[in-house]
């Protein structure tokens, strides 16, 4: 019985850290295919169907496989994988932040 009432304690005693892991602030990994591209914002269809809408900045990074690239280099059609941060924008809503794009790298018929 006491060994119980001590798992207990313990599940009740860490339940609040896990409300920590929730917050805004850290890195989401979005893996999906390119809907849209529109500026600096970027429309992923992820791989379990949701769609993310994700702000781009002058602090991302652009990259395909090992080289760095601008995001004119982002088309409709590519498959990415997007590092992003949650904020708030003035007006207090949800904006996911891209820190990291990740572009498929060209096959060989495509270099071509």
């Amino acid at each position: 019985m006491t060994k119980l009432v001590s798992i207990l304690v313990l599940v009740l005693a860490l339940a609040p850290a896990t409300r920590l892991l929730a917050h805004p602030g850290h890195e989401h990994k979005i893996m999906g295919i390119v809907s849209m591209v529109h500026e600096n914002h970027l429309e992923v269809r992820a791989t379990d169907g949701k769609t993310s809408l994700i702000t781009m900045d002058e602090k991302t990074r652009i990259v395909r496989g090992s080289a760095k690239v601008k995001a004119d280099a982002i088309k409709a059609g590519d498959r990415v994988v997007v590092t992003a941060v949650e904020t708030k924008d003035k007006g207090g809503k949800a904006v996911m932040v891209a820190k990291e794009v990740r572009l498929a790298a060209l096959t060989p018929a495509a270099r071509k």
